[in-house]
């Protein structure tokens, strides 16, 4: 299997702007991982004048978190376009597409039903098909707002960089099996590593 990381497909230039996190780290920092669709997108002002972009997603498999099949999550990712044209761009937010397939590594806000990904792009994954053997495989990418973003039409990896669905499944759930090994990750307090994820023995 491919190695997951930070730099899965990124753009040389984003490499190094946010705080490396192994694909374990990601696990481990995820209240909740699941694939799904999206269903709608939409740009929202909050009442401190912060631009949002909200993701409905439809949950179709649920790897870590216990999220009931056919439930809709809502995603929010800093940025967007606003309703007269003018785009918000944050640096390495996702973004989304209706009818995108998705694998997201998600964190519970501190308020309200939403929830963001873990480490902004780093966890959103869309799923398309491996134009080799037409498998499931999964893709990082983004663009600034300022671009059209159309899911169908993401470029593929290199050959020997492509990650297989399957692959990125078997990954989670064997770390959600093995638990955190109490090591810390930035960001996430030790409290809620614990809360969320079962534990290594020794972990306490």
């Amino acid at each position: 299997m491919a190695v997951i990381g930070t730099t899965a497909f990124l753009p040389a230039a984003h490499a190094t702007t946010l705080a490396p996190l192994t694909h374990d780290q990601m696990v481990d920092a995820a209240d909740l991982i699941v694939e799904g669709t999206v269903l709608s997108v939409n740009t929202m002002v909050d009442e401190h004048g912060h631009v949002w972009t909200q993701a409905r997603v439809r949950v179709e498999q649920s790897l870590k978190g216990g999220a009931a099949i056919g439930k809709t999550v809502l995603v929010e990712s800093a940025g967007g376009v606003l309703s007269d044209g003018r785009a918000i761009d944050v640096h390495l937010a996702p973004r989304y597409d209706q009818e995108e397939r998705v694998l997201l590594y998600l964190v519970s806000r501190r308020f309200g039903a939403a929830y963001g990904t873990v480490g902004m792009m780093m966890g959103k994954f869309t799923i398309k098909q491996n134009p080799a053997d037409g498998s499931d495989m999964v893709v990082r990418f983004t663009l600034p707002y300022a671009r059209e973003y159309d899911a169908r039409f993401l470029p593929n990896p290199p050959a020997a960089a492509r990650v297989s669905l399957a692959s990125m499944e078997v990954a989670v759930e064997t770390r959600v099996a093995e638990g955190w090994d109490g090591a810390p990750i930035p960001g996430v307090s030790a409290a809620h590593l614990r809360e969320i994820n079962k534990l290594q023995p020794g972990v306490k």
